[in-house]
């Protein structure tokens, strides 16, 4: 039986699938895979020995067919967490070995699956989708393959049927390289993404100064793969971790030096962006603010405080005796695949978590684990991936050389940091990032087409057969609308079902401008006693009154949920006289209030409603097509 993948969040799997001499992937020894690694993991080695992980390493190990019902292959598995750029190199790394080995054939997925898919989304095959692509897609000789789908009964005779399985979509690669290689599109845009490694494996990193103490220099010397652990630990730190922070007992600030230490950009931001004050009683006396020191003492502190609570995280699960104090299972993704496989398998025979037997059977488990990584593990560093970090960090103390007049006079000697500017975003930097992720700039004036077009539809004769929509040739001329002041003002005076009130000062004028209220508090527009008035003015002034009415109904809505749904017109500019001083009068105080953009409103909405139809007809698009306008395709990823 197969195992299912089902990978953590921010995790990369890639399995590599080798041939033995005889060109059999299905038959290819435990021995001559373990070869294999090492050799693939030799020809990348330069790449590995500069590369700095966010978390886990590249690694490799063998996967027998008897315990997941696919081919023998190896496997690596790599949580990334927060830096994807550990993602995409691995996929360079995987692009360069399938070069190098003309008959590997590799698969790799995250947790949202075929994610190399998703990067050419706008030129792969309209079929391919989360279930059609399922054991389609690979890595073979520096390129993309997708395995076709039947559409004929000629293709079925030949191209694999439904959901292929791992080894016939292996073999089938294999033997038809030519049909199943991508389009040179889906081949550019992914090359686009990986073609700056390994450039960018220096140009990502970040040198700063850092003052810290000396067994904190030594150590990262010694194991610079700590670094990561050591920030993610200060980073993800709980006020149990704090307690530690405050003891030092381990990395003491008594011992401080001046260091140059290399992170990444994700890990520096990471450190440098958190907020943290010393407790006074530890002996971290940070200069003053403006002090040209202080960064690198703030760094320092927050770094050393990282490798504090690995050590000390260690030291207590060393004290309880646990079994797991010189391997950290919490962090190995593979072991929760492990765990769940044999949960759902029934290995705990549904025992209560905690209880006698589950903690037996839970040891026999993690014992087999271990002894099979010992077998056919074949990690990208020294030392094991998953190893616990804080028990490295013990061990380290005891072995490294923490000479303090070495590492004081090596201060003279150090380089100047890098400039962090990078980590300020100007808004000219942030609209060239957008252009750059924006295929087709949308035109300046398309927002004011839609909007002229929408206002043209509106406006537009209709009679009981629908909309007629407006003819556009550049020597037609504007039709006038016909309008009937008479039936509108009655229509109005319906739907508003409503007595318009006046002020004391206006019953007189109100009375005299020939409006009556009838038992139903309709409006009327009559006849006074001074006689039959322009119907012209009564009807500016019922206007006038609605407009009164739809701004107090704006001003409710602008404080309710509703309005926070609403596009807000810019406030006017204030003249000199108000610029002036305050108002004297109460009325003309500025209550914050915003009309409604209603043109930018509608043109939003409709908008999102297009963009939600994803191509298909949806009656935004009808109204778009009525008014004979074309909305272009939205070029966002």
């Amino acid at each position: 039986m197969a195992v299912c993948l089902d990978p953590s969040e921010n995790t990369v799997i890639y399995k590599l699938f080798c041939p033995n001499d005889d060109g059999d992937y299905n038959l290819i020894s435990t021995e001559a895979l373990e070869l294999t690694a090492e050799k693939y993991l030799s020809q990348i080695s330069g790449f590995l020995r500069r590369y700095i992980w966010q978390n886990d390493p590249f690694n490799l190990r063998v996967v027998d067919s008897s315990t997941t019902g696919f081919p023998p292959h190896l496997e690596g598995i790599t949580c990334y967490e927060d830096n994807d750029e550990d993602e995409w190199f691995i996929v360079y790394l995987l692009y360069y070995l399938s070069e190098k080995n003309k008959n590997l054939i590799i698969q790799i997925q995250d947790e949202d699956g075929e994610f190399l898919l998703i990067e050419a989304a706008d030129h792969i095959p309209k079929w391919l989708n989360l279930k059609t692509s399922k054991n389609r897609v690979f890595i073979h000789q520096g390129a993309l393959h997708i395995i076709p789908k039947a559409w004929t009964p000629n293709d079925a005779i030949q191209l694999p049927k439904g959901v292929p399985s791992l080894s016939t979509a292996v073999s089938f690669v294999r033997q038809f390289p030519s049909i199943t290689k991508a389009s040179s599109s889906v081949q550019e845009m992914i090359r686009d993404r990986i073609k700056e490694y390994p450039m960018r494996i220096d140009e990502y990193k970040h040198r700063a100064h850092c003052c810290v103490p000396c067994p904190v220099t030594a150590i990262l010397k010694e194991d610079p793969s700590l670094l990561s652990q050591a920030v993610k630990a200060f980073y993800l730190r709980d006020p149990i971790d704090l307690k530690a922070c405050r003891a030092m007992r381990y990395f003491a600030p008594e011992t401080k030096v001046m260091s140059e230490v290399t992170f990444t950009r994700c890990l520096y931001a990471q450190l440098s962006s958190q907020n943290y004050e010393p407790d006074k009683m530890t002996g971290w006396n940070l200069p003053p603010v403006n002090h040209p020191d202080r960064k690198a003492h703030e760094l320092g502190m927050k770094l050393a405080c990282g490798f504090e609570i690995l050590a000390s995280n260690a030291e207590k699960r060393m004290e309880v005796g646990k079994d797991d104090a010189e391997y950290d299972f919490r962090s190995d993704v593979r072991w929760k695949r492990f765990a769940k496989n044999l949960k759902d398998r029934g290995y705990f025979r549904d025992e209560v978590e905690g209880s006698k037997m589950h903690n037996t059977l839970m040891l026999k488990a993690k014992e087999f684990y271990l002894s099979s990584l010992n077998r056919g593990a074949t990690a990208s560093s020294g030392t094991p991936a998953s190893s616990s970090p804080g028990v490295r960090v013990l061990k380290l103390l005891k072995t490294v050389n923490n000479n303090y007049e070495e590492m004081k006079e090596a201060e003279k000697s150090l380089r100047p940091p890098d400039d962090d500017s990078w980590m300020v975003i100007t808004p000219e930097i942030l609209d060239s990032m957008l252009e750059k992720m924006t295929a087709k700039p949308m035109d300046a004036t398309t927002a004011k087409t839609i909007t002229d077009g929408i206002k043209s539809f509106v406006h537009s004769y209709s009679d009981i057969e629908g909309v007629e929509p407006p003819i556009h040739n550049s020597n037609s001329k504007k039709q006038k609308i016909n309008f009937d002041p008479d039936a509108f003002n009655e229509a109005v005076s319906k739907i508003l079902d409503f007595h318009i009130p006046h002020s004391d000062d206006d019953e007189s004028s109100s009375s005299m401008s020939g409006y009556s209220d009838d038992d139903n508090d309709d409006v009327v527009l009559g006849e006074g006693r001074r006689g039959k008035y322009n119907r012209r003015s009564e009807r500016v002034k019922v206007f006038n009154e609605m407009n009164e009415y739809m701004d107090q109904m704006d001003r409710e809505l602008a404080k309710t949920n509703v309005g926070l749904s609403f596009e807000k017109k810019l406030p006017p500019k204030a003249s000199v006289e108000e610029e002036a001083g305050p108002s004297s009068d109460i009325n003309d105080e500025d209550d914050g209030f915003q009309p409604v953009d209603v043109n930018l409103t509608a043109l939003k909405n409709l908008l999102e409603s297009y963009s939600s139809q994803q191509g298909l007809p949806g009656p935004v698009g009808n109204i778009f097509s009525s008014m004979g306008m074309e909305v272009p395709d939205n070029s966002d990823p």
